[in-house]
């Protein structure tokens, strides 16, 4: 079975740019714990 350049397989997909997924990774987690923070925060913070 001859195997075409253009086929990826599992190896190469998961660790190229690995160190970059990485940060990526790191970034997304805190964008999101400091967003839910201000969204708790804002929400407690409401005075009726």
């Amino acid at each position: 079975m001859k195997i075409s350049k253009y086929q990826v397989n599992l190896k190469s997909l998961v660790f190229n740019n690995f160190w970059l997924k990485i940060i990526s990774f790191v970034l997304a987690v805190i964008t999101w714990l400091w967003a839910s923070g201000e969204l708790a925060s804002g929400i407690s913070g409401i005075r009726i």
